[in-house]
């Protein structure tokens, strides 16, 4: 079998899409093992806890498996699986807002005093933190794929179902709006 799914590796996206639709439980394996990176990569950026990572991501790939019937052009494979992460780390962010703040509990062992960049960086994450929850879930998507993944506005279009023009209004809007609250907090 191994020999077998070898051989997949070298079959585009597309290909494997519909062989997965299908009822190609190999094929859908091959793309599980192709975009789990990138999958794991994007709900990083929203759960920073390994094993929710992990429930997101196969969260994920149970709705895109679900949903294969739903892909009109296989070629767009990875987009579409990208827009189903984004949705549900959303929905994910939605769901545990409502159950615990997203900066509060976040407990903090005591940092060694002498290593000065690790405070710096646990200090830089807890405020990007604190920033992000002001921002609602679609808005917080935004900032994460434009500024910290580095997507292009368009990728971004793409991904979540937005217009070019309403992912550069709302990033902006968003922008702006963090920007005011790491100035009022730089003054408290």
């Amino acid at each position: 079998m191994g020999q077998f799914l070898t051989k997949l590796e070298g079959i585009d996206d597309g290909s494997l899409a519909a062989a997965a639709a299908q009822g190609d439980q190999r094929a859908f394996a091959v793309l599980v093992s192709r975009h789990q990176p990138g999958v794991l990569h994007l709900v990083s950026r929203f759960c920073d806890d390994p094993d929710g990572m992990e429930d997101l991501a196969q969260e994920i790939f149970v709705k895109a498996y679900l949903n294969l019937g739903t892909l009109r052009n296989g070629a767009v494979f990875r987009g579409w699986l990208h827009r189903i992460a984004a949705n549900t780390c959303i929905d994910w962010l939605r769901r545990r807002k409502s159950d615990v703040d997203m900066v509060a509990g976040i407990e903090e062992s005591l940092p060694d005093e002498r290593d000065q960049a690790r405070i710096e960086a646990r200090d830089a994450r807890r405020r990007l933190k604190a920033a992000m929850a002001v921002l609602g879930p679609k808005d917080r998507l935004l900032v994460a794929l434009l500024g910290l993944e580095g997507k292009s506005v368009e990728e971004v279009a793409g991904m979540t179902g937005m217009t070019q023009v309403n992912v550069k209004v709302r990033a902006f809007r968003a922008r702006r709006k963090l920007k005011a609250y790491l100035e009022e907090k730089e003054h408290d």
